[in-house]
């Protein structure tokens, strides 16, 4: 017999962030569907992307953000 999702749920909210974190990723990975991919393929569709946010960039449609503010932001969401 299965557990109700309402339980499973209330148990979540016990566990430590790190271990809902794990729970969070196995489950969102038992939904997503992942074909194999050719690393190849892989690389290929990120030099893409990465092009495309250059040309964008380039145009003016997208900035850039600093190392330093990127850290700042992630250690503010650390509090």
């Amino acid at each position: 017999m299965a557990i109700p999702e309402e339980v499973i749920g209330t148990e979540a909210l016990f566990l430590s962030r790190e271990e809902k974190t794990r729970l969070v990723m196995h489950l969102l990975e038992s939904i997503e569907e992942r074909p194999s991919s050719d690393p190849r393929q892989v690389e290929s569709a990120w030099v893409t992307e990465a092009d495309r946010r250059y040309q964008a960039y380039l145009r003016g449609e997208e900035h850039s953000i600093t190392a330093e503010e990127v850290f700042a932001d992630l250690r503010a969401d650390d509090r």
